[in-house]
């Protein structure tokens, strides 16, 4: 954690600004910013140590994705998938993972691969359903 990120623990009771800014509700929030304060990624409420990993690391995938920085946010997400596959966060790693192949390759077919990827691998997953367009894709 220290190598990638500023780990910081704000008192909800005392942070008031910080609290409003990020409109956070409950605790633990766990929120990944870029070194603009930017949001790129959240969650809320304890996780098993591999599913808190899997989402920070998609949460470093999504900051990399967000900066137009495709290598470094497939590895990301790749990383996610290759060590966490069951993770929660594996099928939304799955599926920016396709998105970012298609921005960095312009290449709809990248899309598609994605789609298929997440109906084989995650089918009942909120994100094969968000991908269903790109089946469409020739």
């Amino acid at each position: 954690m220290e190598n990638n990120f500023i780990p910081l623990q704000i008192d909800f009771n005392k942070n008031k600004a910080l609290v409003k800014r990020y409109a956070v509700k409950w605790t633990p929030s766990i929120i990944i910013l870029d070194s603009d304060g930017e949001e790129h990624h959240r969650f809320v409420g304890f996780l098993p140590p591999e599913d808190f990993i899997a989402q920070i690391l998609l949460g470093k995938g999504k900051v990399a994705f967000d900066h137009d920085n495709f290598e470094q946010a497939m590895q990301h997400f790749q990383e996610v998938l290759v060590r966490y596959p069951k993770a929660d966060a594996a099928p939304e790693a799955q599926y920016y993972l396709g998105v970012t192949k298609y921005k960095a390759s312009h290449d709809a077919k990248e899309l598609k691969l994605g789609f298929e990827a997440l109906q084989r691998d995650y089918p009942s997953s909120e994100w094969a359903k968000k991908a269903q367009v790109y089946a469409l894709i020739p």
